[in-house]
């Protein structure tokens, strides 16, 4: 698989669904209104289904939503509906971990992005590492109880990006060329390196840096 262009199909895909809920969304109302059926029936009806398009746009902002740049010392994160802003300090990160997951209500398996720092930022998405964070992943647990004994007094905090889809292959891969003092676990490398082998933008750019 071409890793280029399922996001472009992805992108593409995530535009056209968009506007034809946002389409229907609006259109659904002005029909209503053209018939002149005023029933208690009709209007509970159209009420549902505005409601459950508008939870359907909502949970598909939410899931798709991801934008990213680096500036040279940390990576400026936006991401889902709330368009929630992470600062990661690339020098700061200690760990990073891909974690893979089943999609509620949908059998597509996706991955989620963990990050072990030594630094919290003033976001309430990085937390203090704790017990049922440790007790749900035990290899993250093994991991941390190694940097335990490098680093005794240190605190660590961990966030985690789950937004994106495909895009967050791209992501992973900057955050790789990004936080050089990190560790990457095994499963982390193999997604950068899934990513590396089928994206022909990551070939172009390698061709050209070696010619």
């Amino acid at each position: 698989m071409n890793i280029d262009k399922a996001i472009r199909k992805q992108k593409k895909s995530y535009k056209i669904f968009m506007l034809s809920m946002v389409f229907i969304f609006f259109l659904l109302p002005i029909v209503f209104i053209l018939n002149r059926k005023f029933h208690v029936f009709y209007m509970f009806y159209l009420i549902v289904l505005e409601s459950l398009i508008f939870l359907t746009i909502i949970i598909t902002i939410n899931n798709e939503f991801l934008k990213f740049e680096y500036d040279g010392y940390r990576i400026k994160i936006n991401m889902g509906v709330r368009n929630v802003k992470l600062n990661i300090i690339c020098d700061k990160i200690v760990l990073v971990h891909v974690e893979n997951y089943v999609v509620k209500n949908d059998k597509a398996v996706d991955f989620r992005i963990i990050f072990l720092s030594t630094v919290k930022s003033r976001n309430n998405r990085i937390i203090p590492v704790n017990r049922d964070f440790l007790k749900k992943r035990p290899y993250l647990a093994h991991q941390y109880n190694k940097l335990k004994i490098l680093r005794p007094n240190a605190r660590f905090y961990y966030t985690i990006v789950k937004n994106g889809g495909l895009s967050k292959y791209l992501f992973l891969d900057t955050v790789y060329k990004s936080c050089v003092y990190a560790y990457f676990t095994k499963e982390t490398i193999e997604k950068i390196k899934y990513y590396r082998e089928n994206s022909e933008n990551y070939n172009l750019y390698k061709k050209n840096i070696t010619t």
